[in-house]
């Protein structure tokens, strides 16, 4: 008997970058975004994005309680969040000897010690977002000029500033957590003494640089959001300032603080929009020397130059060294300073 059909559902896709792709098909599995084992690449629903359409279907299919049964139950969300949270955190457990530290930086360290880290770090990510009414909150996977063994996270606040202080010491709680049943316990606890509801939908948006590292600590970080129910946007390899402007232009848009348009495009226009502003009546000699240091900056300042103007057209020429992002010992390695640009009112 034909039930169904046509079924559009939304899918996460592994091929679309910082995007939500809609794929057609006839016979999806829905998958709610709280379940511990939704993948990436099999169909999700969650409450803002469900989008389940049934064109033509039999009487019988089409009963309330059939549908309903599809989605996540609010009645039912905390007790699956706990179970999964406590499921997925056997997968990344805690060095035994070892007390983490929340920083100015986040938390960053030799890598093979992260695991359980970021998986904790994703927890607090989605109480922030949850706290904060559903917010978006960035976590970016990185360790910046540390060598290349070694990585980090920190969490960025929805106007693209540094985690508040006060929560710096929470993830420090649940980064330290002793076992499993410690983590879900301290997890309910801030869950209760911060009065955060747990049917409040997180949002997070996450990105990551080029070490090689950083696919695993990624696939920690999703297990956390998927076992707290969060909704979460994958930008893959940006910079850190990236990925501060992306999740301030998210939570701001539709606003009249409006930041600027959520794409890595959008950050190129906006910085070089305010580079020409800044040069206006200016001429530069020269040129300017960039050392990459063979990190993520080196790829996406090529692609900022595309925006900007040359030294001939009342802009600046910029110089490349040390882009090469392939190979992973490479990073960071004798990185060199040189002679500043001058630059003259015109």
């Amino acid at each position: 008997m034909d039930v169904v059909d046509e079924v559009t559902a939304t899918w996460e896709n592994d091929d679309a970058v910082g995007t939500r792709s809609h794929v057609r098909d006839p016979y999806p599995t829905p998958v709610p975004r709280s379940f511990p084992n939704a993948k990436a690449g099999v169909p999700v629903l969650s409450p803002k994005h469900a989008n389940l359409r049934i064109k033509r279907a039999s009487p019988l299919f089409c009963h309330h309680a059939l549908f309903t049964s599809l989605l996540p139950q609010p009645t039912s969300f905390a007790m699956s969040s706990t179970d999964n949270i406590l499921a997925a955190s056997k997968k990344h457990p805690k060095p035994a000897d070892r007390v983490f530290q929340y920083g100015t930086a986040g938390f960053r360290m030799n890598a093979s010690l992260l695991d359980s880290v970021v998986f904790r770090a994703g927890l607090t990510a989605a109480l922030r977002s949850r706290k904060l009414g559903g917010q978006t909150i960035g976590v970016m996977i990185t360790a910046s000029h540390n060598p290349p063994e070694d990585n980090g996270i920190k969490l960025v606040d929805p106007m693209g500033e540094m985690l508040e202080n006060s929560w710096e010491a929470h993830s420090t709680e649940l980064a330290n957590a002793q076992s499993d049943e410690e983590l879900v316990q301290t997890y309910k606890k801030l869950e209760t003494s911060l009065k955060i509801s747990p049917e409040t939908t997180a949002r997070v948006i996450f990105a990551r640089d080029t070490r090689p590292s950083g696919p695993k600590l990624v696939a920690a970080l999703v297990d956390a959001l998927e076992a707290t129910g969060a909704e979460y946007t994958d930008y893959k390899t940006l910079t850190t300032p990236q990925l501060h402007y992306l999740t301030r232009c998210t939570n701001t848009e539709g606003t009249p603080q409006s930041y600027g348009d959520i794409s890595e495009k959008g950050y190129y226009e906006k910085l070089s929009s305010a580079f020409k502003r800044a040069m206006k009546g200016k001429t530069t000699t020269g040129h300017i020397t960039v050392d990459c240091a063979n990190g993520v900056g080196g790829p996406k300042l090529t692609e900022l130059i595309k925006y900007l103007n040359k030294a001939s057209e009342g802009g600046i020429d910029i110089k490349i060294v040390n882009d090469d992002v392939l190979k992973a010992e490479s990073l960071n390695h004798e990185v060199r300073c040189y002679p500043a640009i001058s630059a003259r009112t015109s």
